[in-house]
C-alpha cells in the first residue's frame, strides 16, 4: 500500500469498516465499544484488522455479509461491504470477516499486495 493520497478507494474501505465497527458497539456498555486496528506484514502482503466488541453474527448472517442488499441494520441498504469487497478485489486483495478471537464482536480484515517504494 502506498501514500494514501493514491488510494482514496482504500480509504473508503477503511472508513466503512470503522464506521461499521462504531455501529456494532452504539447500544453496548462503554467497554464494548472499543474498537482495535491492527497493521502486519505477511511476506508480500499487508493485513488490516478491524476488531470490534460488538454483538457480532450468527453463522447465517456471516455466510450472506458481502451479498448485495444482505444487511443487519434496520437502517441499513447493504451496499457497504460488498463495495468494499469489489474495492479489495481490484487492488489484488482479499477482504473477509470472522468472529472476534479475543471475546465478542467481529474481525473484519483485508489484505493488499505490497510494493517496494519507488525511489
Amino acid at each position: 500500500m502506498r501514500g494514501t493520497g493514491r488510494c482514496p478507494q482504500i480509504q473508503q474501505v477503511l472508513l466503512n469498516l470503522i464506521k461499521n465497527a462504531i455501529d456494532a458497539g452504539r447500544n453496548l456498555p462503554p467497554e464494548r465499544q472499543s474498537i482495535r486496528i491492527v497493521v502486519e506484514a505477511a511476506e508480500n502482503r499487508v493485513h488490516l484488522h478491524v476488531i470490534d466488541r460488538g454483538s457480532g453474527l450468527d453463522a447465517t448472517q456471516l455466510t450472506h455479509l458481502f451479498e448485495p442488499f444482505f444487511t443487519t441494520k434496520p437502517d441499513g441498504l447493504g451496499l457497504g461491504l460488498p463495495i468494499c469487497k469489489t474495492i479489495i478485489e481490484a487492488h489484488g486483495g482479499r477482504l473477509w470477516a470472522e468472529p472476534n478471537r479475543d471475546g465478542p464482536g467481529m474481525r473484519f480484515s483485508f489484505s493488499l499486495p505490497c510494493h517496494e517504494p519507488s525511489t
